[in-house]
């Protein structure tokens, strides 16, 4: 549920945002509105704060229009805050700002790619990966790379929702559930 509210307010913003600034992309704003979240993230009081429904959501706003002016938010990131606030949404700040951080990537074709391996993986075959992913999407493509010793071998590779695992530990599984069936 609070995907789909995060992602209707980003959509509603990456209007405001291509309204407003025709000739500017997005990426200010992602910018400005990842910074916020970020901030909220790392300060346990702000995080309560926008989670806390004891609080009004007008000196929620308040603040967190403090913190993105300290930030050198701007106005459409700050009056975004706002709208949340109006609308009862400020702890779906987060989840707004990831929301629209892949709008904008999507506008621009970017495809965010995570790929999880046994052991870290070097800039050549990170390179490697990239471009064939990229050759076969015809979109270009950020690599996020991440381990995971548990894999054993092979790899798991999520775009989007979609996850392709051909991980030695998945192939064993499907191994074990063949066996069990029989």
């Amino acid at each position: 549920m609070n995907t789909a509210v995060a992602r209707r307010y980003a959509k509603a913003l990456l209007g405001a945002v291509l309204d407003a600034r025709p000739d500017q992309g997005p990426e200010a704003t992602a910018r400005e509105l990842s910074a916020l979240a970020d901030t909220v993230q790392k300060f346990s009081g702000l995080e309560l704060l926008t989670l806390n429904p004891a609080i009004d959501n007008r000196r929620k706003a308040a603040v967190l229009d403090d913190v993105a002016q300290c930030l050198g938010a701007g106005e459409l990131t700050r009056r975004f805050v706002e709208v949340l606030a109006d609308h009862e949404r400020v702890d779906h700040l987060v989840a707004c700002a990831k929301s629209f951080a892949v709008l904008v990537d999507e506008q621009q074709g970017i495809l965010n790619v995570e790929i999880t391996s046994p052991e870290p993986l070097g800039e050549g075959e990170l390179t490697d990966l990239r471009d064939r992913l990229a050759n076969r999407t015809g979109r270009t493509v950020r690599v996020q790379a991440r381990t995971d010793p548990d894999l054993l071998g092979g790899l798991r590779t999520r775009i989007g929702d979609n996850v392709y695992d051909g991980s030695l530990q998945r192939q064993l599984e499907r191994l074990h559930e063949r066996l069990t069936e029989s």
